[in-house]
């Protein structure tokens, strides 16, 4: 579902077209001999000019009808119909760290990521909070939840706020759109990455004010299923998370 990159294929065709050069033999001048005609002088056969390589095809590229602004309307608008979501993801950190875990997603307001060990990280956003638990240190720290890109994700209605659309990347199965903010709370951008032409989620990233990227790509999702509600418990909402 979401990563802070889109990967753009590019495709690079070279042509070359070779010309046999011909080499000239030197033929003898003919020997005069009584009533005997000279021999006819020998010739070279013309040069054989390869054809030029023909490069590929390149493939065509999706939504290469719309504007950018028509392609990332149509991605927030899937967002936004999307009701749930869970499958695996693999996290990759800027230092280039790799975790993995479970997601479950319940629109509007609700998301839970449970890291598997080593990790000892569970993360809910539930009630406009985001909760962060760690189980070695039985600490859970929250955030409101407008003040974290997450809020682009749980919005019943997307509002990008101060966001302004950055680029929209088109390949032959996918897109990518990244929106860039500079507000004091939420500078950085959010890349979201959707299959074409069904947009189906793939993967988002997050680059912070520092350049930073984190990407977490899903993996396994299905959508539109039933999620138990304990799976969104709040600390202050019942004691300590599920971790079964």
């Amino acid at each position: 579902m979401i990563s802070a990159l889109f990967s753009s294929v590019a495709f690079l065709a070279a042509s070359a077209a070779f010309d046999a050069t011909p080499v000239s033999a030197e033929i003898p001048a003919p020997v005069k001999l009584a009533a005997v005609a000279a021999p006819a002088p020998k010739t070279t056969a013309a040069p054989v000019k390869l054809a030029a390589a023909v490069p590929p095809p390149a493939q065509p590229v999706v939504f290469s009808d719309l504007s950018d602004e028509a392609v990332a309307a149509r991605v927030l608008s899937q967002i936004e119909s999307l009701t749930t979501l869970s499958g695996d993801f693999v996290q990759t950190a800027p230092s280039g760290a790799v975790v993995t875990g479970k997601v479950y997603l319940r629109r509007p307001g609700q998301i839970r990521f449970d890291y598997d060990d080593p990790s000892p990280i569970t993360i809910v956003a539930t009630g406009g909070m985001v909760y962060v638990e760690n189980s070695e240190l039985e600490t859970a720290d929250s955030y409101p939840l407008k003040k974290t890109p997450l809020r682009f994700l749980l919005s019943k209605k997307i509002d990008i706020g101060d966001a302004t659309l950055k680029s929209v990347d088109r390949s032959a199965d996918a897109v990518a759109v990244t929106y860039a903010s500079t507000g004091d709370e939420t500078e950085g951008e959010l890349t979201l990455v959707m299959s074409a032409p069904d947009l189906s989620i793939e993967q988002w990233a997050v680059r912070d004010p520092q350049g930073g990227v984190t990407i977490v790509a899903l993996q396994g999702v299905s959508t539109g299923g039933t999620l138990e509600n304990r799976l969104f418990r709040a600390p202050d909402a019942g004691g300590a998370f599920i971790n079964d």
